[in-house]
């Protein structure tokens, strides 16, 4: 039974909705005060809120409830009841992440319908974040999670950093799924796969006869994404041509599709992703400066995952079950040996080797008891391993994984001696020490000062 809350200081208005509500089946609680009425969303949160907007002295105000149910649980969706009178307090509510309003009086059928609405966007969500939850609880994954909830309710882009495999596709889901667009689709594409010869077609779309093979009109994904969000993934292997044109998006929300002469105006919220420094591609002037500065304006950097290892006690039981429950095989559980062994691993790979590595030692266990010996963290270099450990990665991310494979491998050999490393990687040992850096990788303690 869906759980709706109404908050008004009349009572008439509170018997009015909530009878109306209760015959629908609705599981219904009414408070005369936001007081009351957050002290019991921290207890159990609701799917829907409805929420008047002024109520006496020293009270929350509508658009202060809707912030703060939010900070409790950002899946509920909180529609406001507001007079005429009320309009600059309305907006604001609306900008704070209320998903509707009801004008007084109160509309009853208006008023069921809405609600309707809202708790189905709230199942579709609720459903949405068990699957694609953002998982771990280090203070840096914590922050993490607190800002991905903060910016879902903005229409401004937002970039995320991170290492290849830390999840940066899950956080821009994340960010999609909390939002008032997550009623319309979530567009993704990855800029590194795109093909060269259509990149600008997918994006802005075309019009029939503008190139051989375009027989009929065709929208990109910027107008697919209209009241939507757009993921393009790998910004940073956009070609310089198409990193104006993603500007000139951005600056003026409109897109002309190729061979067209009027433009289309969007409103598409845009989340951009990236492995690569940025920063240092515009000094290098492979990125453009002004583009870099208009999507990094909020950012969101996702830690690897040898920086948040005891995060691995909640990932690996979460992975092997889900590859369990997918599979249809029967139950297994991690020894505390076997977890503590991932623990130890640097992760070149990784969330997304860590689960590969957990799939791996689920499914040639033979027992329903996952030991220490059942984890294999050998290095890739085997044909069929490595093929194992890069399948399904895009050619550069398996470059990147293979050089701090490698890399890793070499320092362990050699001792930790950069030096020597080096030597036997054909590297001048200042150019690996910048290698380290960009893989991610630890420099030994003992030389990090001869730097």
């Amino acid at each position: 039974m869906t759980s709706v809350y109404i908050v008004d200081d009349d009572a008439s208005v509170l018997e009015s909705l909530a009878t109306t509500l209760r015959k629908e089946g609705y599981a219904i609680e009414t408070f005369h005060t936001p007081t009351a009425f957050m002290s019991r969303v921290k207890v159990a949160p609701p799917a829907v809120a409805i929420l008047d907007i002024f109520f006496g002295e020293g009270e929350r105000t509508g658009d202060e409830m809707v912030s703060a149910v939010h900070e409790v649980s950002p899946l509920t969706q909180c529609l406001i009841i507001s007079g005429e009178s009320d309009l600059q307090k309305t907006l604001a509510c609306m900008k704070n992440g209320a998903l509707d309003f009801l004008e007084k009086p109160v509309s009853l059928p208006r008023l069921l319908t809405t609600v309707r609405n809202a708790s189905g966007i709230h199942a579709v969500r609720a459903d949405a974040e068990s699957r694609h939850r953002i998982l771990g609880n280090v203070p840096s994954m914590v922050e993490l999670r607190n800002r991905v909830r903060k910016l879902s309710a903005l229409s401004e882009s937002v970039l995320i950093c991170g290492e290849n495999g830390t999840g940066k596709e899950l956080v821009a889901e994340n960010l999609h799924l909390m939002s008032p667009r997550s009623i319309n689709p979530f567009l993704k594409i990855n800029c590194t796969a795109l093909n060269p010869n259509l990149i600008e077609s997918e994006l802005f779309g075309h019009k029939a006869g503008s190139f051989t093979g375009a027989d009929r009109d065709k929208q990109g994904c910027f107008e697919r994404a209209h009241r939507s969000s757009l993921f393009l993934d790998e910004i940073g292997d956009l070609h310089a041509s198409l990193q104006s044109k993603i500007l000139r998006v951005l600056q003026e929300k409109r897109v002309l599709p190729v061979g067209g002469t009027r433009e289309v105006e969007i409103d598409t919220r845009l989340i951009f992703a990236t492995h690569r420094d940025l920063e240092a591609m515009v000094h290098q002037g492979a990125f453009r400066e002004d583009l870099y500065f208009r999507i990094s304006t909020f950012v969101v950097r996702i830690p690897p995952l040898r920086e948040r290892v005891d995060d691995i006690d909640v990932l690996a039981p979460f992975y092997l079950q889900e590859f369990l429950s997918e599979n249809g095989l029967p139950a297994k559980a991690f020894a505390s040996a076997a977890i503590d062994k991932m623990k130890s691993y640097h992760y070149p790979g990784n969330v997304r080797e860590l689960a590969k590595i957990v799939k791996n030692a689920a499914f040639f266990c033979a027992g329903d008891i996952i030991e220490a010996e059942d984890v294999d963290l050998s290095p890739a270099f085997g044909h069929a391993d490595i093929w194992f450990r890069t399948r399904g990665l895009t050619l550069a991310d398996a470059r990147d994984f293979f050089e701090r494979e490698l890399i890793a491998r070499r320092l362990e050999e050699s001792g930790n001696s950069v030096a020597q490393a080096a030597e036997t990687l054909g590297m001048i040992k200042n150019n690996l020490y910048r290698k380290l850096k960009q893989c991610g990788l630890s420099i030994p303690e003992s030389q990090s000062e001869r730097m």
